[in-house]
């Protein structure tokens, strides 16, 4: 604004078991992994060295591993699975389900998939013990307490359903845990079909006999350890933890120099550090989140992998830990889950301002972050995009420390005005102005206020997220996921384009922060019978109504060579008739910001309703792709379907019923019939979904893809880990897609 204007729950899937050696541990459950290894030798004084230099260096270097970083380490474990379904320790190794759960887990902290997730789902159920219930670390050994928690685990992760089978397998458990290890890992079992057992009932009063007189559990270098342990085997088993306030004070205190906490003095290690840090994300609360971080950064490897300890060699354990305790850390201090970036560029390298242009005293690159910091301002100062962009998706995290009024904002569709200032729309940023859309030296006054819903949902001293979503003359603001402002620009004199800025205000001395600022340009199709490369808006001749439809025709195309087609149908938020918006979501931004990736023409064709096969939409849909055939130089042999949502369930549909006309077909996050499965065989098929999208959505596509495969036919699916109902960007950002589709021809 103008300076003058205003002053998850979780569950856990392996066990790091105790050095001590086997004849020592005689009660001790089977473990699930080998134990830890790869301890570096120190003497106590290095030790000492060490952890004093790893607080110093704390201080300076806290850095969260960045989308790459995640999305290299979820590579790295998926290609741990083997042909039986089951994940290996390491690639090679033969399939346990202690590694499997832990593996499907970090593949959902890491925004990962499971190459082959019904043979995964085959390969958990066959370590099921039909006599006993109970679950073995591989198919047809014995049943143990913490395997059968970890196959309780695997099977919620997988979406299978709450049963006969749940119930045998917490019957097992209820009769079997003795130990406090055992009934520790047992009731986070049932908590993932979210139960209490019988059995289990009476295990409360067991873990209490242990309990201090302060509500922490233990003594010496272990009391810790044992009091985030025993505190969340307590709340799981749905019992209060008194002295609730000292126990959180007691664990804060004992955070160490380099971040984290262990079992021994001086020596932090993440299988403790988990545990710990289990209780706090149950309870809301934050330790020194940055420090934490450091520490988890200091034990990743190169290939992605992370060692138990700082200087240990990576397992499977240790990247567990690491990836779910930075989800913890990310979720505590108010950012996303996992930072979801496919279908959208990054703005910012997180090492200098390249891209960038403004007051370089005002701003810096600091261990991935973007900051702004001023010692206070007469004058409001921006630091700009040198890019601009038309209609787009524009979304980053940010964080404010300073002065009770301190402002910032972040300009869209702005451009410079002669000083300091951007003229522009700035989702705005600020006690009073929180998530409203603001018209920055130009109207000069607030456009839109926030929603109660996004101010409530505000992380006034933590991270937060803006999503800004501006077509034409359409914008929405959402923070935190809220929606925030929903606006119509009734001024046609107003700019639909300009650069992106943020902002840091006049007045007192404040630092505003933002990372991870990534923008999805859209398509915005030319109004014309034009045959140039590009977007083209047209209007279909063979309907009265004269819809309207989007067509793009590809880099390369002289009128000479023959072109595969793809046919996109849109979600039911695109619904309309303005031939647009159709172009405006998944397949549309994905070929715009590669196009030299889609050597294809594709059709957007815009539903009213429905994409039905009998409607007058789907019949639309159709004349629109005969009449691209007819007028441009395509390979008829090669017509692919696909949609999202609506559109998913749309292209099931339209391929069972026309099998012909198609040489593949794409669904996205849509359910179809199983019924229509033996017409499906006769087409290739991938399908994709996020396995947090509807239960039901995910469960049928499974459905389906196995009713093609044994009626003969060529079926592939693809769940994204952690991923909802937006499965969209990451399909079409798939390269081995886009050469599936275009490698399809009628046989």
């Amino acid at each position: 604004m103008v300076a003058d204007e205003r002053s998850s729950w979780q569950t856990e899937s392996v066990r790091v078991v105790s050095r001590a050696p086997a004849a020592a541990r005689r009660d001790a459950p089977a473990p699930l992994f080998e134990s830890l290894a790869g301890e570096v030798p120190m003497n106590r004084f290095l030790r000492g060295f060490a952890v004093w230099s790893l607080a110093a260096l704390a201080v300076t270097a806290s850095r969260a591993e960045s989308p790459s970083d995640l999305a290299q380490t979820a590579r790295r474990v998926a290609s741990f699975q083997n042909p039986d379904g089951g994940f290996a320790p390491e690639v090679g190794g033969a399939s346990t389900l202690g590694a499997t759960s832990s593996s499907i887990r970090i593949l959902k902290y890491t925004g990962g998939s499971i190459p082959d997730v019904l043979a995964c789902v085959k390969y958990v159920q066959s370590c099921r013990d039909k006599d006993s219930g109970g679950f073995a670390p591989t198919p047809g050994g014995a049943p143990d307490v913490p395997t059968t928690a970890t196959g309780l685990m695997a099977l919620a992760e997988l979406k299978w359903p709450d049963g006969s089978e749940v119930d045998d397998a917490l019957d097992f458990l209820g009769k079997n845990a003795r130990t406090f290890e055992q009934v520790r890992i047992a009731v986070a079992g049932a908590e993932a079909y979210n139960k209490v057992h019988e059995g289990m009932k009476g295990w409360a009063a067991d873990v209490l006999k242990d309990r201090n007189a302060d509500g922490t559990f233990g003594k010496g270098a272990t009391r810790a350890r044992e009091t985030g342990g025993k505190a969340v085997a307590l709340l799981r088993l749905k019992s209060p933890l008194e002295n609730k306030e000292a126990v959180v004070a007691f664990l804060k205190e004992a955070q160490r120099p380099d971040g984290g906490w262990g079992q021994k003095e001086g020596e932090s290690e993440l299988e403790t550090s988990y545990r710990i840090m289990r209780l706090f994300f149950m309870l809301k609360e934050k330790p020194d989140l940055d420090r934490l971080v450091t520490l988890v950064s200091r034990c990743r490897q190169a290939d992605g992998r992370y060692g138990p300890r700082a200087g240990a060699e990576a397992t499977l354990g240790g990247t567990y830990f690491a990836t779910i305790i930075l989800r913890w850390t990310r979720e505590l201090g108010g950012e996303p889950a996992f930072p979801e970036t496919a279908g959208f560029r990054s703005l910012f390298n997180g090492k200098d301002l390249t891209g960038w242009e403004g007051d370089a005293s005002l701003w810096l690159a600091r261990n991935g972050v973007l900051v702004g910091d001023s010692p206070g301002l007469k004058h409001n100062e921006f630091l700009a995009t040198k890019e601009s962009w038309g209609d787009s998706v524009l979304k980053l995290t940010f964080r404010m420390t300073g002065a009770d009024s301190s402002n910032s904002g972040v300009q869209f569709r702005s451009v410079r005005v002669p000083g300091t200032e951007m003229s522009g729309y700035q989702a705005d940023v600020g006690q009073n102005f929180w998530g409203c859309l603001y018209d920055e030296s130009r109207r000069n006054k607030v456009l839109a206020q926030a929603t109660d819903s996004a101010v409530k949902a505000i992380h006034k001293d933590a991270w937060n997220q803006y999503m800004i979503d501006a077509k034409s003359d359409h914008i929405r603001l959402f923070l935190n996921g809220v929606q925030s402002v929903n606006y119509h620009e009734a001024d046609k004199e107003i700019a639909r384009a300009g650069r992106a800025a943020v902002q840091v205000h006049a007045g007192e001395p404040m630092k505003v922060e933002f990372k991870n600022i990534y923008i999805q340009p859209l398509p915005t199709p030319k109004e014309d019978d034009g045959d140039s490369p590009g977007f083209h808006l047209r209007t279909l001749k063979a309907d009265k109504e004269g819809r309207k439809y989007t067509v793009y025709i590809p880099q390369g195309d002289d009128g000479a060579k023959a072109f595969p087609v793809v046919l996109f149908l849109h979600g039911s938020g695109e619904r309309g008739s303005d031939g647009v918006v159709s172009a405006q979501v998944g397949l549309g931004p994905a070929i715009l910001n590669n196009p030299e990736n889609f050597p294809a023409v594709a059709i957007f064709p815009q539903a009213k309703t429905t994409w039905k096969a009998d409607s007058d939409d789907a019949k639309a849909a159709l004349a629109a792709l005969d009449e691209v055939l007819g007028s441009l130089k395509t390979d008829r042999g090669k017509v692919v379907l696909t949609g999202l949502s609506m559109g998913g369930s749309g292209s099931w549909e339209l391929a069972a019923a026309h099998p012909g006309r198609f040489a593949a077909v794409v669904p996205i996050c849509g359910r179809g019939q199983t019924d229509t499965a033996p017409t499906l065989a006769k087409i290739p098929v991938w399908t994709f979904c996020g396995d947090e999208d509807g239960v039901q959505t995910v469960r049928n596509m499974r459905a389906l893809v196995e009713a093609v495969r044994a009626s003969g036919g060529e079926a592939k699916l693809t769940e994204y880990r952690g991923v909802g109902h937006n499965s969209w960007d990451r399909a079409y950002s798939e390269p081995a897609l886009i050469d599936w589709m275009l490698s399809r021809a009628q046989k």
